[in-house]
């Protein structure tokens, strides 16, 4: 059989070797998740919810252990896994375990027609059954789980098939999993490169969960059309910030280079083209120049290291040719701009560009590395114009002294998310939904539209009044025309003396007086 390894990509060795899942045995894993789920469906929310409350806290106790391998396994610094992976994972499980037992129970739905008074109804989120998870390297934790959790709350069996960059955290994710009291066929991870997470859409799964690239995602959504299979799509962006000429300049730098850096800039929802009004450009850029040059790149388990490794080499080579090809059409690199060899095989400098075409590669595309371009905008309107001209539409930020103004502006950026004098830390907020549009994604994860996202929705109606032919029956009797007629009248007349004198041929259809 063969095994993938596990790479520490600050010094490119290998750590670990994982058997690699036979994409022949995908089918029996869904199988046998299958059998399990009906068992925990029947169980209640609350003993569900008990069992994932021992998850949280066996992941808050081995907090550090986890985060460490994160830190070897994906490269970013131990002090950002502990608040960005462990952190929002913990929140979410908080989130889930407190509000997902009410948000699981049956809602009464009360009729406003009149001819449906009498009538009882509820909808009940009942589990979908199997969900398959496609999880990615940049968030190895915070992203399958913040996926897992509901999943399993509203009684599904999950299948997590990670990224083949981090099976080791995904495989501790589970242990604690089957430790706090979760059948290990409830909650498998397969393991592998795309040609099992290809295996696991045609299965059969009843729900698919995929974060990654636009190009895959669109194979994964191919794949399950065919089998009329639902996918929740999470494509990545490339998120713009707006720096208008009112902002705090020093907290606008101080946020927009942490949101482009953090993680090494392999973030989907990260500052990825910052737009700046032209009477601060200058002063902004200098700013910036001068705190990206303070940021320490180093080994993610040193202290003091703010950004770490590229993934893998072939990472950096696509970095640079985005790099040398806006360089190309004429954009000035300001600071960084190179590898760093000394440190490792996957270090690049952290790197602002300017004066680049809106039409360059850095500026079109997706970019997942510390580069960070930088633009002028003549005013607000021209800031917004370039905003929305993107194919991508994740999340977005304003930063401006006028908070009521920058919230106004927010509603016209076509995006999921927009934070005013903040950037990225919605997806930190267990309750705020987080997906995208335009070519960023279908769905939302997180929050109750998280949950909701792993049910499906079952309506339950019965009628009171069950004695009582039903007006609107077979047997179309001409003389009942006008009663219908004053029915409607009765129903929605915009004047009430109107209603008032339909009332008697409207009793007389419902009551059935006349002939239908």
């Amino acid at each position: 059989m063969t095994s993938l390894a596990a790479i520490d990509p600050a010094t490119g060795t290998t750590f670990a070797e994982t058997p690699v899942t036979p994409v022949e045995e995908v089918v029996e894993v869904v199988r046998r998740a299958r059998a399990a789920q009906p068992g925990w469906a029947a169980r209640p929310v609350a003993e569900r919810a008990r069992v994932l409350r021992r998850f949280q806290g066996l992941l808050f106790e081995r907090r550090q252990e986890v985060a460490e391998l994160i830190s070897r396994e994906n490269g970013k610094p131990v002090a950002e896994a502990l608040l960005t992976e462990l952190a929002v994972t913990l929140d979410l499980a908080r989130y889930y375990l407190r509000h997902g037992p009410r948000l699981l129970r049956p809602r009464r739905v009360r009729h406003g027609n009149v001819a449906l008074w009498g009538r009882r109804g509820w909808v009940h989120w009942e589990p979908l059954g199997v969900i398959g998870i496609i999880s990615p390297w940049n968030y190895p934790l915070m992203l399958p789980f913040g996926e897992l959790l509901p999943a399993l709350l509203s009684g599904n069996a999950v299948i997590l098939k990670p990224s083949e960059f981090t099976i080791r955290t995904a495989l501790l994710g589970a242990e604690l999993l089957r430790e706090a009291g979760v059948a290990p066929e409830l909650c498998p991870v397969l393991v592998g490169g795309g040609e099992v997470g290809r295996a696991l859409v045609e299965a059969g799964a009843d729900k698919i969960f995929f974060t990654g690239s636009g190009a895959t995602g669109r194979k994964v959504a191919v794949a399950a059309a065919e089998r009329f299979i639902p996918v929740n799509l999470e494509l990545g962006g490339s998120d713009p910030c707006l720096v208008l000429a009112d902002a705090d300049l020093e907290r606008a730098v101080s946020g927009a280079i942490w949101a482009r850096f953090s993680n090494g800039g392999q973030t989907c929802v990260a500052v990825k083209r910052l737009i700046v009004e032209q009477p601060v450009y200058d002063a902004f850029v200098e700013r910036l120049l001068r705190q990206v040059a303070e940021l320490r790149v180093g080994h993610g388990r040193e202290p003091g290291t703010d950004v770490g490794p590229l993934i893998r080499e072939s990472q950096v080579r696509e970095l640079e040719r985005q790099l040398a090809a806006t360089v190309a059409r004429g954009a000035r690199v300001r600071a960084g701009g190179r590898r760093l060899p000394a440190l490792g095989p996957t270090f690049f400098e952290p790197t602002v560009v300017t004066d680049l075409p809106l039409d360059a590669p850095l500026w079109r595309e997706e970019v997942f590395g510390p580069v960070l371009p930088v633009v002028a905008a003549r005013d607000v309107e021209d800031a917004i114009r370039i905003a929305n001209d993107s194919r991508f539409g994740l999340s977005a930020s304003i930063w401006t002294g006028d908070r009521a103004r920058g919230e106004r502006l927010a509603r016209r950026i076509h995006a999921g998310a927009v934070l005013v004098n903040d950037a990225t830390t919605h997806v930190g907020a267990a309750e705020t939904p987080h997906g995208g549009e335009k070519e960023s994604g279908l769905g939302r994860s997180h929050g109750e539209w998280g949950l909701y996202e792993t049910c499906r929705v079952r309506f339950v109606g019965s009628d009171r009044l069950d004695l009582m032919r039903k007006p609107w029956w077979f047997g179309y009797h001409p003389a009942s025309l006008a009663d219908r007629d004053a029915f409607l009248r009765f129903a929605f007349a915009p004047r009430w003396w109107e209603r008032l004198r339909a009332i008697p041929g409207a009793l007389r259809l419902l009551l059935n007086r006349r002939p239908v």
